[in-house]
């Protein structure tokens, strides 16, 4: 799935927008373990993962805590930071290798002006990524072990079973040798 394809699940869009977002898109192949975006800088960029897969982590007293996991075909970035055009307190990293394609923020305001489409887009998929991040963070105080593993293994089958052990138990907020036993029930 590309980014045009993407966007037009959300929302019908013109194809003078189509040709304006192909034309400034900027396309990335990366590596995995490339970091995308380093703390303490201003995210500026929005990304589409058209393949791979990503992860949201900190430091938290010298130890690495991943965050959130992006599976392929999911937009990403610092979401604080973007949106606010502030320093970020996390770090992406490519966990799988990669193809993106992504614009500026700028870019993106400016696209929003000339087309109220994209702007529409752009606050549903917001609405829809802090739903999600939401009902797994309101599980994540109130739910087992197992149970918050099930819930992402509801929501995220792709990437769970194809993740790293070790981050998705980061994730979860359990040890890795408790994942290992959910897992081999």
């Amino acid at each position: 799935m590309d980014i045009i394809e993407c966007i037009s699940n959300y929302r019908k869009i013109s194809e003078e927008a189509k040709n304006e977002i192909e034309r400034k898109i900027k396309i990335q192949k990366l590596q995995k373990g490339t970091v995308l975006h380093k703390e303490g800088l201003v995210a500026n960029r929005l990304f589409y993962l058209r393949s791979g897969m990503a992860r949201t982590f900190f430091y938290k007293k010298g130890k690495d805590i991943t965050y959130w996991i992006y599976p392929e075909h999911s937009f990403l970035t610092a979401w604080s930071s973007y949106i606010k055009q502030i320093p970020s307190t996390e770090n992406i990293e490519i966990i799988e290798d990669a193809e993106l394609v992504s614009l500026t923020y700028d870019e993106w305001q400016e696209l929003y002006t000339k087309f109220p489409e994209l702007e529409s887009f752009s606050r549903i998929l917001i609405e829809e990524i802090f739903a999600s991040l939401d009902i797994f963070y309101q599980g994540y105080y109130i739910l087992t072990a197992k149970e918050k593993y099930d819930l992402l293994l509801e929501y995220y089958p792709d990437f769970v079973l194809k993740t790293n052990l070790g981050y998705i138990a980061s994730m979860l907020g359990i040890s890795q040798e408790t994942l290992s036993r959910i897992r081999s029930k």
